[in-house]
């Protein structure tokens, strides 16, 4: 139509080279920037890896990509568990600085943050993920292209790189589930190694070896993914990631921060053509420090882009890789229905525990955790009498803090906090701690309960909470809860001040401290008498909780107020494990059980739709079928 017409022909050859050097741009930036690829492996500590120096693992594809890739020898899951870790992966940070540390907690992020997806989605990847999500936020935070089980790098438009997690559940705690462990062992059982802190028998012994079975068929898994992408044609164009989620599946491995829970198996390869991108040459195994924390702002490295100030890793791999840090810090929060806040510092030889609520043992029971057959026997021999020091230890009151050096007690059964000799690793991980929780804001210090009051009534979100060091002094409150370390006989005359400090946040460490202590003093319990009339439901919960372990007070009344009157499933949690705790000396009321559960909803659309409250069957109402089943 235009053909003769020099006056329109001027105009659109001009146009018309534009937009093929634009068309031949865009595809030359696809083209030089890397494809990437997680293959994630649910509850797999390193140990049962054959390239990790397990005898017994066997798993060629994952010895094989090790040969060609990096093998991280120190790499850590920050939070323990499922819901805690991939919440760090997905964000960039520690859970702890918004509010999002407690299991399936759905904690709002602030409006400065965006998850990692968006940032490569922005960036002109196409991002799937197939299919776990189970993060401790909003599980519709915008982000991925294509989120379910049948997300695939195939399903990407012509000509744009890709970003895409395979996640199996093979190897997940449940698969050894009597309901679901249709496998049989794969190695002799008189081959097993038993963890010293386990009960060596016959049902501890049959389900390792039986996940030795789960990891052979994961191996498999990880096998296919390589696979599809050499047959697609793109394994010179690709960075593969394989890592596991957190650690093992035993009891006091996943959910624990000791390092059988948090240390993880890390192997990425890059083809030749990517090489450049890592500090490290094929074949190595490297004893850099590397977190979950890290991951977000890895990816974001090797694509080239920009890394958001708010995270709070470092790159290790890519184009913005900065030096690794001396330590990777962990923790642990409310593990299902349990209340627990744990937080952990390792340097690679040692292991620091730092445990907030000594009064409570390591091994509260969680219900999900008690489906694994070896946990309630390991228990019912504990009250036998029948397990040594060590295996005992899981379900006595914790110590304040732990410390394990790893390669003298891989199994972390010989705590050296008390041990002068050890003196200054102690502190100088004690500093480590200290230093990162006033460094994050972190906000396990407020009780969870008072954390969803707080960010309800106010509209702020928990990362706006922390920090406001008016509502929330940390250096503060964190000398509150250390109270006890290194205690002098002026401990006593401390705590009573502190239990009439304004801050219910210190009235409530106080509480904690005095449980741990067990103290009888007069003018404690009168105080702490007082405080069970706060108008903070957590603070009355936990004096009543002190009184009735001292037999001085009946705490039925408070805790069945709670119970009754709170809307606030957290302080309802809160109040029925406080009963559990005492429930020998002052037992259960089965009508107040059904009126709450009458009262309040527990079916998973309630509570999905009321945010903070969880997303799945109500926790509270979990803890009263354990005690009905007593």
């Amino acid at each position: 139509m235009f053909r003769g017409n020099p006056f329109i022909m001027k105009i659109l050859l001009p146009l018309k080279a534009a937009l093929l050097s634009f068309t031949l741009y865009f595809a030359a930036t696809a083209a030089d920037r890397p494809n990437i690829l997680w293959i994630t492996s649910e509850d797999n500590s390193p140990d049962y890896l054959g390239c990790y120096g397990d005898p017994h693992g066997k798993t060629p594809t994952i010895d094989g990509l090790a040969a060609k890739g990096i093998l991280y020898k120190h790499a850590y899951a920050n939070g323990a568990v499922c819901g805690p870790a991939r919440t760090v992966l997905i964000t960039g940070m520690y859970p702890p600085t918004f509010g999002g540390e407690h299991m399936r907690s759905q904690a709002a992020l602030p409006s400065h943050v965006k998850i990692y997806p968006q940032y490569l989605k922005d960036a002109g990847y196409y991002v799937t993920n197939n299919s776990k999500q189970d993060y401790n936020i909003d599980q519709n935070t915008p982000g991925w292209d294509e989120s379910s089980r049948n997300a695939h790098w195939k399903n990407r438009p012509k000509g744009k790189p890709f970003f895409a997690i395979f996640n199996t559940n093979l190897t997940h705690e449940s698969s050894l589930h009597p309901s679901r462990n249709t496998v049989k062992p794969g190695i002799p059982l008189d081959q097993v190694r038993v963890p010293a802190y386990l009960p060596d028998t016959e049902t501890v012994r049959d389900r390792i070896a039986s996940y030795y079975t789960r990891i052979q068929e994961m191996d498999s898994f990880v096998a296919k993914q390589l696979k599809d992408l050499e047959n697609a044609g793109l394994a010179e164009d690709t960075i593969v990631f394989y890592y596991s989620d957190h650690g093992g599946i035993m009891p006091r491995s996943k959910r624990f921060v000791y390092d059988s829970g948090t240390h993880v198996p890390l192997i990425v390869r890059f083809p030749k053509k990517w090489a450049h991108l890592s500090p490290h040459k094929p074949g190595t195994q490297t004893d850099e420090r590397v977190g979950f924390v890290d991951f977000a702002p890895t990816l974001l490295s090797l694509i080239g882009a920009d890394i958001p100030v708010h995270m709070q890793g470092r790159a290790f791999l890519g184009e913005k890789t900065s030096p690794a840090p001396k330590y990777a810090h962990t923790f642990r929060a409310r593990a299902d229905e349990r209340i627990d806040f744990k937080r952990g510092v390792t340097d690679g030889r040692y292991n620091y525990i730092r445990n907030y609520l000594a009064y409570l043992p390591t091994g509260q029971h969680v219900n999900y955790l008690w489906d694994n057959p070896a946990t309630g026997e390991w228990e019912a021999l504990f009250k036998q009498g029948k397990t040594t020091a060590a295996q005992s230890a899981f379900f006595l009151p914790a110590p304040l803090e732990e410390l394990f050096d790893l390669e003298a007690d891989p199994d972390e059964v010989n705590n050296l906090a008390n041990d002068h000799k050890h003196r200054e690793v102690l502190l100088r991980m004690r500093k480590a701690n200290r230093d990162h929780l006033l460094k994050t804001r972190d906000t396990g210090f407020i009780p969870e309960a008072l954390l969803v009051e707080w960010s309800r009534g106010s509209g702020k979100t928990p990362y706006d909470i922390a920090r406001d060091n008016l509502q929330y002094p940390l250096a503060e409150i964190m000398d509150a809860a250390d109270a006890l370390l290194d205690r002098g006989d002026k401990v006593l005359p401390k705590l009573t001040r502190l239990l009439g400090n304004k801050n219910p946040i210190i009235q409530y460490w106080a509480l904690i401290n005095c449980m741990v202590l067990k103290t009888e003093d007069e003018r404690v319990s009168r105080r702490i008498q007082a405080l069970t009339r706060s108008p903070i439901a957590s603070i009355r919960i936990a004096a009543a909780e002190h009184l009735a372990r001292l037999g001085k007070k009946d705490p039925r009344p408070v805790l069945n107020e709670v119970l009754l009157n709170n809307s606030n499933v957290m302080a309802r949690l809160q109040a029925i494990n406080a009963l559990d705790h005492v429930s020998e000396a002052y037992p259960y009321d089965q009508s107040v059980f059904k009126k709450s559960a009458a009262i309040w909803p527990s079916d998973a659309k309630s509570l999905t739709s009321a945010g903070w409250m969880g997303r799945y069957k109500a926790y509270d109402v979990r803890v009263m079928e354990f005690l009905e089943s007593k």
